[in-house]
This record gives C-alpha cells, structure tokens and sequence, in this order.
C-alpha cells in the first residue's frame, strides 16, 4: 500500500518528458535490454508499416513510469510481470498483450553476483551473508526463485534493501555487501571489474517483463492490436536475423555501457505470445505469500488474449 500511496504523491509533482505527443499510442519504457523488440520496431519503421503512430516514452524508474500511466499520459507500459499484476490489482485498466522476455536456457538476464575475492563457492554458503537487492519487486521475486532452484531457504539469507541498481552495484564491488542481484548489462559490467555470478536465472523458466496495453485503446479498435502484435513479431525476428546491427541502439536506448558493446550480443527473444497460467499463478502466489494480494486474480483480468 506505502508503494501505490507514494505513487500518487508523486503525480502532483509529474511533468510530462519533452517533445510529448497528444497523438498516437504512448508506451512508457525503462532503458532495459527487454525494450530492444520496441525500440527495434520503432526505429526500423515496423509499427508505421503497420499503420500504427508509436511513441516510446523513456523513464529512469518504475516509479515514474508507473505515475505516468496512472495520470492517463500512457496508453502502454513495458515492466515485470510481478508489478503488472500489481497495477491491475489497483485498479488500472491495461491487459497483458504479449511477453517481452522469458527466461532462456542459453542465455542470462539476472544473476547474483559475488563481491570480487569472495570466499562463496556454492549457494548453501550464502546463508547469514548479506544480498543487496531492491525488496518487494520482481529483483526480490527472482533472488527467491534462484535460491529455491538451488536450495537455500530465503529466510536463511540477509536481503538488504538497496533500490538504485548502480548503488547496489558499487557496495558489492567495493565488498560491503557479500552478493546482490544485478540485470545485464550490469551483470556483465560488474563481472569486468572481479565480481563472480554464483546463480542465474537460466534454470527458472518463466515470464520477466511484458507488454501492456489500456483496454479500451484495444477494443476501440481491434485490428490495431493485431497489427502491433505483427509489427513486434518482425522486430524479434530482426533481431534474431542481425544481432550485430542491434548493438547501436543497445547502447543509444537501453544503456549498453560501451566498454561491453564489442562483445555483448542481443538476447534471443521470445516470438510474441502471452505469459503461460503457471507464470502468472507463480507470481501471485509469492505476492500473497509477502502480503502485496489479498486474493489471486482471474487470468482472464490479466491479458487480453484474442
């Protein structure tokens, strides 16, 4: 509740970013690596091909994202899946359109990373250490799954609560903290400067963030969700077909530091679909495990599967 109730506070002192459009659809993003397939169909023109006027509003937070969208300067909104279930829950009306990125075997987005020098070789000698992580958002969710997959019980592990990732990063390099959970390409980053990556979420095998879109700018017309569904199926595979040519915007878009651009490559993307029931029953489980849901809500509330 603290967390919605400072979102609202947070609305009187919004102001909209530069260049705003009264037109068109407003999809409000973060300067992630799930953004590229947005960013990518943007830039390429796919969603003008498809007769669709895209605006990709950057945020630097969450917060400021999500007060966006709660002011009615959204009609879009790419995040996790845990704080979309949560923003239905309180009342927005956006449905689930398609998944942005879903774990991959062959390929990490989250990791927990060890301070350089540590003396953790397994994850059971994580108990009683101290991890950084952002509490009550999908970095907590995740740190959880990771630690169940490799059995450490949560409770037997310090989570310290350090919201702003490059802090949590710095306190794990400079050994203030034993460990923290850090997304690419930051993972990758803190791995060039001594860190160690003990889990990942490879093994887990679920949805991480997502496209939303408002109800009513769907039904109004429901052609143009199809034609956005296409626009983004094209950037996937453009990304699959030329991981190379991405790495500009990656850096441009979604802060690629460039001292890893020479090696870092895209993700593989998952082709655009919906987020299975048991993703969705995972993450509400484990927000009425911590409090955040009183009561599970119907799949049918969640996405818009037609």
């Amino acid at each position: 509740m603290l967390r919605f109730l400072g979102v609202f506070l947070w609305l009187g002192l919004w102001v909209s970013p530069p260049g705003w459009s009264a037109e068109g659809i407003r999809i409000g993003v973060l300067p992630v690596v799930d953004t590229l397939p947005l960013w990518v169909a943007k830039e390429r023109g796919l969603f003008e091909a498809n007769g669709l006027d895209v605006e990709l509003v950057s945020f630097d937070s969450a917060l400021e994202r999500d007060a966006a969208l709660q002011a009615g300067k959204l009609e879009g909104y790419f995040g996790d899946l845990l704080n979309t279930v949560l923003l239905i829950r309180s009342g927005q009306p956006i449905r689930i359109v398609t998944t942005a990125y879903h774990t991959d075997a062959g390929r990490r987005m989250f990791g927990l990373a060890l301070a350089p020098g540590s003396d953790i070789d397994r994850p059971d000698r994580l108990v009683h250490r101290t991890i950084g992580i952002s509490r009550a958002t999908v970095i907590e969710f995740l740190l959880d799954q990771m630690l169940a997959a490799a059995g450490v019980p949560s409770n037997q592990i310090e989570k310290q609560d350090i919201k702003k990732i490059p802090i949590r990063m710095q306190l794990l390099l400079s050994g203030q903290i034993a460990a923290a959970l850090l997304p690419e390409p930051l993972l990758s980053l803190a791995e060039s400067k001594g860190a160690r990556v003990l889990l990942d979420d490879r093994r887990l095998d679920l949805t991480e963030t997502v496209i939303a879109l408002k109800k009513n700018w769907i039904e109004t017309d429901p052609g143009r969700l199809a034609r956005f569904r296409t626009a983004y199926a094209k950037s996937v595979e453009t990304i699959r077909q030329e991981p190379e040519a991405m790495i500009d915007i990656l850096v441009r878009r979604c802060r690629l530091p460039s001292e890893l651009s020479a090696a870092f490559r895209p993700p593989v993307f998952p082709a655009s679909g919906l987020p299975t029931s048991r993703d969705i029953e995972l993450v509400q489980k484990w927000l009425m495990k911590n409090r955040m849901l009183d009561t599970p809500l119907n799949e049918r509330d969640l996405v818009f599967a037609q």
